[in-house]
């Protein structure tokens, strides 16, 4: 019956981590071209298991100032995700990724639960504004609260602080592409 179809389903709490700086204004659109397409290759995913896989999003942009665009809560589906992505204005000014970490870790605690499989995607060019706070800290309190970052260079500056965020192993965690183009192709859903 129903309750059991729930029961034989895990979810997938994904948020993505679009970076909104000056020096990324250049990739903005294809940063919000590469959450619609995760989202729209998640519709319908199996774990290996057979079991269905449900999957709710949320969506920052981040800059000098992080913009919660949409949280868990507020998901109604992909489509409406969509719709979501689709007007979000540039934001431009500073780096500040230590924010968006912050408030991305207080939105998984306040709206996801410990069954959850919680993953974050960050897109990040590198350029960290010098004022930024130290965000080993900010990356370790979400990480203990079960976040699974996989970090996406969107320049060839950004592999240093990418290898502080992603998560271990690097090589599964972290992606640094030398033509943002080229990335909705290497994204591929695989089940656990």
């Amino acid at each position: 019956g129903l309750i059991a179809h729930f029961l034989d389903q895990k979810c997938l709490v994904i948020a993505f981590l679009i970076d909104s700086s000056e020096s990324a204004k250049d990739n903005h659109a294809q940063e919000k071209r590469f959450a619609s397409d995760v989202m729209d290759r998640l519709q319908g995913a199996r774990l290996q298991t057979g079991r269905g896989l449900v999957s709710r999003a949320a969506l920052l942009q981040y800059s000098s100032h992080v913009i919660i665009e949409q949280t868990f809560k507020q998901w109604r589906g992909p489509e409406d995700f969509k719709a979501r992505i689709a007007p979000i204005v540039y934001i431009g000014h500073g780096t500040y990724t230590t924010y968006a970490i912050t408030n991305l870790t207080r939105i998984y605690l306040e709206e996801s639960d410990l069954k959850s499989i919680k993953v974050a995607i960050l897109l990040f060019d590198g350029v960290s504004h010098p004022r930024n706070p130290d965000i080993s800290t900010a990356v370790a309190d979400a990480k203990n609260q079960g976040v699974r970052f996989f970090a996406i260079g969107i320049t060839p500056e950004a592999n240093e602080p990418l290898n502080l965020i992603a998560s271990d192993p690097d090589s599964e965690h972290m992606l640094l592409i030398d033509d943002f183009n080229t990335l909705p192709g290497t994204c591929h859903v695989s089940g656990s």
